[in-house]
């Protein structure tokens, strides 16, 4: 088959990501920063399609909440875990107080962590101050679409990350301290239940079993509480991550699809809008392209619409993801199917894999609201999870031209199909 995406197209895409960090820099969410970065892109946009057929799209949020989840976890594991130690040894205070606390603090831990983190419901939301963000859309249509019969939509996000303190720092040790942590959380809940048993059938031995040392605080509680508390780094401005894999490298791609289809128009199905979205808040729990499902579901609907997400671009090796926010929601089987049969047309490689804890994308709002779609992860775990993940290190120097290149290659595959 005759090679229609050239390099040339991807070393655009790369041009964008590298113009977005010097220019403006690290991007968290609700920063001015990110909405610098988001200008930039609807500026490429805008270049292609022309100011009527781009938009942003402002949202109100709050972008503290989502990764605060895991310091007030931290919290609460800290107080239950001193109330269980301190269970009978306070004589003004009633021991069954105590024990019951601990138990109540040790149960809220996991209902905070799976509903804010794993799922994330805007539990904490409203406790957290508010701010904007917006995401950019671009449409296009064939020239000769005279009504819309389906709507392709290939998206990023130009939002980054806070920095993740121990992967900074440890590397590999993250990976020690983040089983700690669950460690942490099942003995102090075990050992509550126990202690709290103790007191209900006034079995001492119970009791005492049930009541945590001063060995166990050190090992695992302490680590657990520290590891929580400075879970992230957001440092100031815009933080201390330029986000140039996660996830610049999508929004700009997805601006190099659209410079090639408005180039060769021929390629665009017909009776087809095609959407190129950079969303806005997707480190804060996906919130802008929550927004966007809410604002446009009837519209999405109606047009049949069917989104390929793009995470991370550093790896040539792509994985399709068969399920969406920490493998709670299953993706589109009809959706996974044309992207595996676009990659296997483009001649790149891929593997299909569900989504596992930890990985949660702009798709992932749009399965969960009935939409077809999916995400396209070019993303080693966990060699480059160590390397750059959230980090520093995430500049435009650890990207790479192929990867950009398989993307574009198999995005053009899947548009021309018709997104089937």
């Amino acid at each position: 088959m005759q090679e229609v995406i050239s390099t040339s197209d991807a070393n655009y895409a790369f041009d964008i990501v590298k113009k977005v960090c010097s220019e403006v820099g690290p991007g968290l969410p609700g920063s001015p920063q990110e909405c610098e970065r988001a200008d930039i892109i609807k500026k490429e946009l805008t270049s292609h399609l022309g100011t009527d057929n781009v938009a942003a799209e402002e949202f109100t949020f709050a972008p503290g909440a989502f990764l605060s989840s895991y310091p007030i976890c931290g919290l609460l594991m800290l107080f239950a875990a001193l109330l269980n130690i301190s269970m009978g040894h306070i004589t003004w205070i009633s021991p069954w107080f105590t024990s019951v606390a601990s138990l109540t603090f040790s149960i809220m831990v996991p209902l905070l962590f799976v509903f804010e983190f794993v799922l994330s419901y805007e539990l904490l939301d409203p406790l957290f101050r508010k701010k904007k963000s917006s995401n950019v859309i671009g449409r296009l249509y064939k020239p000769s679409t005279k009504t819309d019969k389906r709507l392709l939509i290939i998206s990023g996000h130009h939002d980054s990350a806070p920095e993740n303190t121990w992967l900074r720092f440890l590397g590999y040790g993250f990976f020690i301290l983040l089983a700690t942590f669950f460690i942490a959380y099942i003995i102090i809940l075990l050992m509550s239940i126990i202690q709290l048993l103790g007191l209900i059938t006034d079995n001492a031995n119970m009791v005492r079993n049930g009541t945590m040392g001063w060995i166990m605080m050190a090992y695992p509680v302490m680590p657990a509480v520290i590891f929580a508390l400075f879970f992230t780094r957001k440092g100031k401005n815009g933080g201390n991550v330029p986000g140039a894999a996660d996830n610049l490298s999508a929004s700009a791609l997805s601006v190099a699809v659209c410079r090639f289809l408005v180039k060769n128009p021929s390629y665009i199905p017909a009776d087809t809008e095609i959407r190129f979205i950079s969303f806005g808040g997707e480190e804060s729990g996906y919130r802008g392209s929550r927004r966007y499902v809410k604002r446009h579901l009837d519209d999405l609907k109606l047009l049949d619409a069917r989104m390929l997400n793009i995470e991370t671009v550093a790896s040539p090796e792509f994985v399709i993801l068969t399920s969406d926010i920490n493998g709670t929601i299953k993706n589109s089987p009809e959706m996974v199917k044309s992207v595996v049969e676009a990659a296997e047309r483009a001649g790149v490689p891929f593997k299909v894999k569900p989504a596992t804890l930890g990985t949660a994308n702009d798709s992932g709002p749009f399965s969960q609201a009935g939409l077809k779609a999916m995400t396209l992860l070019a993303f080693k775990v966990p060699q480059q999870m160590v390397k750059f993940y959230h980090q520093k290190w995430d500049n435009p120097d650890i990207l790479t031209i192929e990867p950009l290149l398989n993307v574009l290659k198999l995005t053009f595959e899947w548009v021309r199909n018709g997104g089937e």
